[in-house]
C-alpha cells in the first residue's frame, strides 16, 4: 500500500509514534503475532518536484512480480495507472512542474508532434532502428526515450566529377569509340 500526502518532515519520535498507529489500524497485534510478520512502512519526504512527481508515476503503476502466478491477469495490468485522492484541494499550489527546463521543453514540442529545433511536424516511422545506429550519432537525451539527433549534412554543392577522368583532345591516339578493333 503506498500513500502520498502533503506534509513535512517529521523528528524520530513523532514518525516512530504515526508508524505504531498505522501499524495497530492496519493489521490487529493478534493477527500480526499469528502471521510472524508485521507491517513495514517507509517514510520519505522530498520538496523536489522531479523526485515527487517519479514517486506519483511508480506509486500509480500496477506491479506484478510474478507473471506465473496469473498470466491474463498480468498482461491487462502491463503499463495500467492507477491513482484516487481523498478530499478536495482549495488553497493555492504547493509546488508545480515549471518548464524552464530546456529538455522539458523540447519533450512537450515532441509529445505534440513537432520536431523540438525545426518546429515541423513530425513524420513518425514505424520501423525500428538499431541502437548503435542512434548512439553513433551522439544523440542528445530529452527524456522519455527520445534522443535528438544531429542535423543531417546537407548534399554537396554543385555536380562533383572525380578528378581522375578527364576529356581528350579529338586527335588523341587513346580516344576511340567502343568497336572492336
Amino acid at each position: 500500500l503506498n500513500i502520498l500526502c502533503d506534509g513535512g518532515w517529521l523528528p524520530e519520535e513523532q514518525l516512530a509514534e504515526l508508524k505504531d498507529s498505522i501499524r495497530r489500524k492496519l493489521l490487529p497485534r493478534s493477527i500480526a503475532k499469528g502471521i510472524g510478520k508485521d507491517l513495514e512502512i517507509q517514510y520519505r519526504y522530498s520538496r523536489s518536484p522531479k523526485q515527487i512527481m517519479h514517486w506519483i508515476k511508480y506509486v500509480t503503476k500496477a506491479s506484478f512480480r510474478d507473471i506465473t502466478w496469473d498470466e491474463p491477469l498480468a498482461n491487462a495490468l502491463y503499463g495500467f495507472h492507477n491513482g484516487c485522492f481523498a478530499g478536495t484541494w482549495d488553497g493555492s499550489p504547493k509546488w508545480k512542474l515549471t518548464g524552464t527546463d530546456k529538455k522539458f521543453n523540447a519533450l512537450l514540442k515532441v509529445r505534440e508532434g513537432i520536431h523540438p529545433v525545426s518546429g515541423k511536424p513530425i513524420k513518425w516511422n514505424k520501423e525500428p532502428i538499431p541502437w548503435a545506429l542512434v548512439e553513433a550519432q551522439n544523440p542528445v537525451d530529452i527524456g522519455s526515450g527520445y534522443y535528438l539527433l544531429p542535423p543531417i549534412r546537407p548534399p554537396p554543392s554543385g555536380r562533383r566529377q572525380p578528378t581522375n577522368l578527364i576529356e581528350l583532345p579529338d586527335g588523341d591516339y587513346r580516344k576511340h569509340t567502343n568497336t572492336v578493333r
